[in-house]
């Protein structure tokens, strides 16, 4: 073989390598059957079972196919643009997906469908290029490591598991179930505590406060601070007769951000936490006593008390969600605050009236030592 045919001989048999190559990383859809959702159920399923081994490799397949699904997406997208009558429709969807029914590239609008139908064509403003860089986005999966994270911390590994979750909240935009949010929100302040990180414990924590209305309702909250520090007669009974909050998935948020507050000595941000903690409480217990006892209406925050006692399901949840602590937890913030008269009204009813003995001491003891 003479050196000419030699040269184009490699240069024939590079072509063929090269042209290989690239087919090669041509991303491939996911096939149906091996979505990422669905190794995502058996991660779960896998860690509800105490198999953490096997919870650990379904999360990372689940994540390797949803990094594939998203390297497709941006192929099909992409290459969808090469289309000179697509391009010419600028980056308007409203223009561009009639052109790409016409043209048949149905990839392209299932990939454009499925995100507007998940977040809303709102959040894509109209604009083809926000899908296309959503994509990147779309490429986490927050829910695999989100269950990583709570392997890892099973396992003692608080740093790598507070890694995981915090990747999860970054991302947190695409979880399928937007509740798993708050409870991510939560994992994350217990850990930063752990990691002896307070700033970060308060912030996620108020991320949780952020989502309740009431809280980010300023008329609301100085309203409820006013009555409190009003030095009126009737300013207690008043509070609990004129404010309710709807406020359940953040009142843990509240209570331990008024234990942290406190500790830290900002008496300001501890009032304001735990006035709306207790109306979230109050406005629960109203709720549950009203399903069970016919005709019942509220008449004072102390009746109200008492009816608890009559039910050890609730007595019990007030044990285990510092609910009772809270009340007194609130009185005082009120006494630091300088609402003597308030605070002494209420710890007078709390000694009379809470449903748990040990709360009941707790109050006399404060009322016979602050008042």
């Amino acid at each position: 073989m003479n050196r000419r045919i030699r040269i184009v001989s490699f240069a024939v048999l590079f072509s063929i390598i090269g042209a290989f190559c690239s087919a090669q990383v041509v991303p491939r859809k996911v096939q149906k059957g091996q979505e990422a959702w669905r190794y995502l159920i058996k991660a779960e399923n896998a860690y509800d079972n105490g198999d953490f081994h096997e919870a650990l490799k379904y999360a990372e397949q689940c994540k390797t196919i949803r990094r594939q699904d998203a390297a497709w997406q941006t192929y099909i997208l992409e290459n969808t643009l090469k289309k000179a009558k697509v391009r010419r429709e600028g980056d308007a969807l409203d223009r561009i997906v009639p052109t790409l029914r016409e043209l048949e590239f149905n990839d392209a609008i299932d990939i454009i469908t499925s995100h507007c139908e998940k977040l809303g064509t709102e959040y894509f403003d109209n604009s083809y290029n926000r899908v296309f860089d959503y994509v990147k986005v779309y490429a986490e999966y927050p829910e695999a490591d989100y269950l990583l994270g709570k392997i890892y911390r099973l396992e003692g590994e608080d740093e790598i598991a507070f890694g995981y979750m915090k990747n999860a909240y970054d991302y947190s935009i695409n979880l399928d179930v937007p509740m798993k949010k708050t409870d991510l929100l939560y994992d994350l302040a217990d850990l930063s505590i752990n990691l002896d990180r307070k700033e970060d414990y308060e912030k996620y924590l108020l991320l949780v406060v952020m989502e309740n209305d009431f809280y980010r309702d300023s008329n609301y909250m100085r309203a409820l601070i006013r009555t409190i520090t009003s030095n009126s007669p009737d300013s207690m009974e008043k509070f609990f007769l004129l404010y309710r909050c709807d406020g359940a998935d953040t009142l843990n948020a509240l209570i331990k951000l008024g234990q942290y507050y406190e500790e830290c000595g900002q008496v300001d941000k501890m009032l304001k936490c735990n006035a709306l903690a207790a109306i979230s409480a109050t406005s629960k217990i109203e709720s549950i006593i009203t399903q069970r006892l016919t005709g019942y209406e509220y008449f004072s925050i102390g009746d109200l008390l008492l009816q608890c006692a009559r039910y050890n399901d609730i007595v019990q949840w007030g044990n285990n969600n510092s609910i009772w602590q809270l009340y007194c937890s609130f009185a005082g913030s009120a006494l630091e605050n300088g609402n003597y008269d308030f605070a002494r009204m209420l710890t007078e009813v709390l000694a009379e009236n809470l449903p748990e003995e040990y709360w009941v001491l707790y109050s006399k003891r404060m009322l016979e030592s602050k008042f």
